[in-house]
């Protein structure tokens, strides 16, 4: 789970800082950074896993664009990216300090390095006493400890990739999946199948189908079937009036919500889901309805029960008034506006357009907080039809 996020120099961002709780929307216009924030989240990830090639790893834009320019096109020299994140290791919890960052050599975009950290949590007031009074001292005597550190290290990797970009791509999700394949979902979904199958072998289909019904209305049942010769799954839903109707049939909104709750749902793989454009392929009158049930999975800080289980977080982003009103009715302090504002560096004489991160409160600094009063103004202004 991410706690906060910390990035400069990356794309629009310039010393950019943002608390992050299990449970978070971004909400704000085309271009605004939504997207970019989830680029840097994915860089410093990748650096886990690709080491040196973390600045070629396939995203939106050249190795060169991920760095920030100002309005002349310069390109900054280097560009960081820290994630704290908590994890739930096998010896218990632990906050951890994840960074990654990058530099221009002679123009040409190099990869840096790299660095993992240990957190102190106990000494962390903005987390619930529930969390620091289970912070785990086995990982931090492991930091101190040759003969443990690299094991440790190893384990905190492992925990720092499960993380699902989730953009969902229906011709994928349509396709049959291998029996071998006990995965968590894919980006593109393409495994659904497989997913399903596995969540069929304990109560989370169910559980699952109870969101499907409430958000798909015809939906009656979610079937699974494994070809026992090609060792492969299928699935099909079972809709009101038309009986059962296969994957390839399915449609993009249709199955993209159900690759969604299967991320959700299951059990064998939690972590941190991020969703680009949550109202994606679904109705309006029913995006409300998603938001509760996503509220419902994540992990609550504050619940000592909830931290017995695998920790899940999900972040969204979203240019949905539905968004807005709902959040701002029922959990103001998961909603946070992304913008853009002009930064002056007279020191270096750069002007820039970066993205700022405004969360809803009564006051603060100028340009950093959306007061109560904004957010009822701005859904003054949204059509009804479109709540």
């Amino acid at each position: 789970m991410i706690t906060r996020v910390e990035i400069d120099g990356f794309k629009s961002f310039l010393d950019f800082k943002l608390d992050v709780p299990p449970f978070l929307a971004l909400v704000g216009p085309n271009a605004s950074g939504k997207s970019n924030l989830f680029d840097a989240i994915a860089y410093c990830l990748d650096s886990r896993r690709y080491r040196s090639d973390a600045i070629l790893a396939d995203r939106r834009g050249r190795p060169v664009e991920l760095f920030h320019m100002d309005s002349a096109g310069r390109p900054v020299d280097e560009f960081g990216v820290t994630l704290r994140c908590l994890l739930n290791l096998p010896d218990g919890l632990a906050g951890i300090e994840a960074a990654a960052d990058a530099r221009l050599e002679n123009g040409v975009p190099q990869y840096q390095n790299d660095h993992t950290g240990i957190l102190d949590l106990a000494a962390d007031t903005s987390l619930p006493k529930g969390v620091r009074a289970r912070e785990s001292r086995e990982i931090h005597d492991s930091f101190n400890d040759d003969a443990r550190f690299s094991d440790t290290v190893v384990a905190i990797d492992a925990a720092l990739t499960q993380v699902l970009f989730y953009p969902g791509d229906p011709r994928a999700m349509r396709s049959v999946a291998s029996l071998a394949d006990q995965r968590p979902l894919r980006s593109d979904g393409a495994n659904l199948a497989a997913v399903l199958g596995r969540m069929g072998s304990s109560s989370a289909l169910d559980d699952l189908m109870v969101d499907l019904a409430a958000l798909v209305p015809d939906v009656r049942e979610v079937r699974t079937e494994l070809d026992e010769k090609r060792q492969e799954w299928s699935f099909e839903l079972v809709l009101e009036g038309q009986g059962s109707v296969p994957s390839t049939l399915l449609s993009d909104g249709t199955l993209r919500i159900l690759g969604l709750l299967a991320a959700l749902h299951d059990p064998d793989h939690a972590g941190v889901l991020l969703v680009e454009e949550i109202e994606n392929g679904l109705h309006p009158g029913r995006l409300a309805e998603l938001l509760r049930r996503i509220q419902e999975r994540v992990t609550d800080l504050n619940d000592p029960a909830s931290l017995d289980r695998p920790l899940r977080q999900v972040i969204i982003t979203s240019h949905s008034p539905v968004v807005v009103s709902e959040l701002y009715r029922s959990r103001p302090e998961a909603l946070v506006f992304m913008d853009t504002a002009v930064r002056v560096d007279p020191d270096k004489e750069r002007v820039s357009r970066v993205t700022v991160a405004k969360s809803v409160r009564d006051g603060g600094e100028p340009g950093t907080f959306v007061s109560p009063r904004q957010v009822r103004k701005y859904l003054g202004t949204v059509r009804q039809d479109e709540l």
